[in-house]
């Protein structure tokens, strides 16, 4: 017989056997194989929680969404059979709740008091230690010790940086998504220890696309107020420009407003608009205004004349024009 050591738990095994006779130099052949599993353990680590908390509805409830990772343990320690969510308000913790789970998100309605929410991952083992998060109450006022985030990309990762009041806060999360997907559960998030500074690779970005990307101080379970701003990883020149309108013209001036692009054709952010407009067998003249200012006056107009005006959307990396417009200034 022959103990085995060192084994995974939770891990299916073969074993065969061979024999060879002490007056020979040749061995047998192996053995029909033999397969069993270790046993499990309950999971040894924490699960990875993070919450999307959306603003009060009128009946003073509000959904709290919860999101958490898989447990990514190597080896594992046995297969997860599914979660268990306790929470209970923060100054009465008799009205403690339970919810069970096999999937890795929850949205719980609760009022607007504080919480204590916990979540602990099982197996037919055990439980691992419990994952707490403190939802604060809707009136609960938190200062801001984030100063500033900025963020920046290299060849191969996006880097996000920022600076805190408070040294002696270790740990923060940075939280990121699309701005334009609403759903909570597709949020990414990722804690971070002992800096003030965060990496992860390109890839996990999609160019061309706006990101809101927020940083929260951590208290131990309480997550403080987050500095929060919109970064693309890459830029295009937008699908398409504005729209040109006129006023009615005067003899010498018109008015010539214009929509903001969509934000889904923006493809980076808008930093300036160019109106063109050129007279009938004239030369094309040109004024740029800031991203802000949807509407310009044109002065200094040839009159009874016709022109044609367009107007350019750019933002880092190039500019597109809209369609043209045509008007005609007064006689008098």
């Amino acid at each position: 017989s022959c103990n085995l050591t060192g084994l995974w738990d939770s891990t299916e095994y073969s074993v065969a056997v061979r024999c060879i006779s002490v007056v020979s130099i040749f061995w047998s052949e192996w053995s029909r194989g033999k397969t069993a599993s270790t046993e499990e353990k309950a999971p040894s680590e924490k699960v990875d929680l993070w919450r999307v908390i959306e603003s009060s509805h009128s009946a003073g409830t509000r959904s709290v969404h919860l999101i958490w990772k898989p447990l990514n343990s190597f080896p594992p320690s046995g297969r997860i059979l599914g979660y268990k969510i306790q929470y209970f308000p923060e100054n009465n913790a008799a009205l403690k709740m339970t919810n069970i789970s096999t999937d890795k998100k929850i949205t719980l309605p609760l009022n607007e008091e504080a919480y204590i929410i916990s979540i602990t991952a099982y197996n037919s083992a055990g439980n691992s230690p419990e994952a707490i998060l403190r939802i604060p109450s809707t009136d609960e006022k938190t200062s801001q010790i984030i100063e500033t985030v900025r963020t920046f990309t290299t060849n191969e990762e996006v880097v996000v940086e920022w600076l805190a009041s408070e040294p002696e806060v270790t740990e923060y999360v940075v939280e990121w998504y699309e701005e334009l997907k609403t759903d909570p559960f597709g949020r990414s998030w990722q804690y971070v220890s002992n800096s003030t500074n965060w990496k992860t690779n390109k890839k996990n970005f999609k160019p061309f696309i706006c990101y809101n990307i927020s940083v929260y101080p951590l208290y131990g379970n309480k997550v403080g107020a987050p500095y929060s701003i919109q970064t693309y990883v890459q830029e295009k020149q937008p699908s398409e420009g504005p729209v040109a309108d006129t006023d009615i013209p005067g003899k010498n001036e018109v008015t010539i407003k214009w929509k903001e692009i969509s934000k889904d054709k923006r493809n980076g952010f808008i930093t300036n608009y160019t109106i063109f407009y050129k007279p009938e067998d004239g030369k094309e003249l040109n004024e740029t205004v800031n991203s802000d200012v949807l509407q310009y006056r044109l002065k200094s107009l040839q009159a009874n004349t016709q022109y044609t005006v367009y107007i350019m959307a750019s933002n880092e990396a190039g500019g597109t024009t809209g369609e043209p417009k045509t008007f005609k200034t007064l006689k008098f």
